[in-house]
């Protein structure tokens, strides 16, 4: 079972189900080099585990290579939109996939990836959430995670577009460079340019279960 707090996962929730139309608009864009890089390690065909998984765009690149993907999403409209684009896909909060139980849900997978989804679990609950994932992947399973890097922060973000505002943590390059993610080694670190529009940059970490 998830330890974050339920309100946080509720608002959550309702946000990207609020959002779900203007998400669906757009492509795999900034998130197509990242992917195409991490994929060039992976077995052609693998099983991959994405969390995460919004609208599905990520997910159906990746099954359109030859990937065999499930994606979790936290919210039923995501994941609505998912299975509309003939992806295998279940609702779930990724901080406790590992205790998914749902037929839909095979583990242990060869791979799994979080692209900007980590980045609304609260730091010092992100060990934990890795922990679980953990169990969903088999021993020497690559996994990508991609966050947002800037200064160092964490909490709602009142400004936000969406209704209701979300959570997210924001780490610094030290930081997450740094972090303890319990039974993965860290294979890389990658701090990206950053994004004029949003002021922040993509932090990206290739991990592999041990």
């Amino acid at each position: 079972m998830s330890a974050i707090d339920p309100a946080i996962l509720a608002d959550l929730s309702r946000a990207y189900d609020s959002d779900v139309e203007r998400r669906n608009q757009a492509g795999v864009d900034y998130r197509q080099p990242i992917v195409d890089k991490w994929i060039s390690h992976l077995t052609p065909g693998c099983r991959i585990l994405e969390l995460g998984a919004g609208t599905g765009q990520v997910a159906a690149y990746l099954t359109s290579g030859g990937f065999e993907v499930l994606a979790v999403d936290l919210s039923p409209e995501n994941v609505a939109m998912c299975r509309r684009r003939g992806l295998s896909a279940v609702v779930a909060d990724m901080a406790g996939v590992g205790e998914l139980d749902v037929p839909e849900f095979v583990p242990p997978y060869d791979a799994g990836l979080a692209i900007n989804s980590l980045i609304h679990i609260p730091k010092d609950l992100l060990s934990g959430a890795m922990e679980s994932i953990r169990t969903s992947l088999r021993l020497g399973a690559e996994f990508l995670g991609v966050f947002w890097g800037g200064e160092a922060t964490e909490g709602v973000w009142e400004e936000d577009w969406t209704d209701p505002p979300r959570f997210f943590s924001v780490y610094a390059d030290e930081e997450l460079e740094a972090w303890e993610f319990p039974g993965f080694e860290q294979i890389s670190f990658e701090a990206l340019e950053e994004d004029e529009e949003v002021g922040m940059h993509s932090l990206v970490v290739r991990l592999r279960a041990v």
